[in-house]
């Protein structure tokens, strides 16, 4: 994997979080760990600092690494919701705990849960109404597919797919036309 395709994936599933548009994007890059990325992301590591932004390392899948790239003030804010603490305990998690023991408990689910942890959408951004809806449903009868898959207000989501859309293209615009990722991060509003 080259720069330019590192770039182009970081924009095409994580551009409404580097626009600050949104608390976290999840991301599989080709690797074995996230240190077989760390030329790659060492040019970007005091970008993302100032910017308010962390890399984790969710899960090693036989090709890819699956990583998190998220905005640790908008995020632990995000998880602090009732409704969000409720479906964090409900999984198991101490819901009272700090955002990196959260973060810490959902890599835990991630490697040994038999399915995948469909509470990751609440540490996306992901409205917990949505979250629990897609639980309660086991991802049926939802209004609207997207980003993800919408139980309730299906309106102001829709609103919301489409600034993320709008974001994806002019950052993967922007790469095309030759700006650097870097001078199109920004951070959170």
């Amino acid at each position: 994997m080259g720069k330019g395709q590192f770039e182009q994936l970081l924009a095409q599933h994580c551009a409404p979080t580097l626009a600050g548009m949104k608390a976290a994007s999840m991301v599989a890059l080709p690797g074995r760990s996230m240190e077989d990325l760390q030329e790659f992301f060492q040019d970007y590591e005091l970008c993302f600092a100032c910017k308010g932004l962390k890399v984790l390392e969710l899960r090693q899948q036989s090709r890819h690494v699956l990583l998190l790239i998220y905005r640790p003030a908008v995020l632990q804010r995000l998880l602090r919701r009732p409704m969000a603490r409720q479906i964090l305990e409900d999984c198991g998690y101490d819901a009272a705990a700090g955002l990196d023991e959260l973060l810490v408990q959902l890599c835990r689910r991630m490697r040994e849960a038999e399915e995948f942890p469909h509470e990751i959408g609440l540490f996306l951004g992901y409205p917990p109404q949505d979250v629990a809806g897609f639980i309660r449903c086991r991802g049926r009868n939802f209004r609207h597919c997207g980003f993800w898959k919408v139980y309730s207000n299906e309106k102001a989501v829709r609103r919301l797919f489409q600034c993320y859309d709008s974001c994806i293209k002019r950052v993967c615009d922007g790469l095309q036309a030759g700006m650097s990722l870097q001078s199109m991060i920004t951070g959170a509003a």
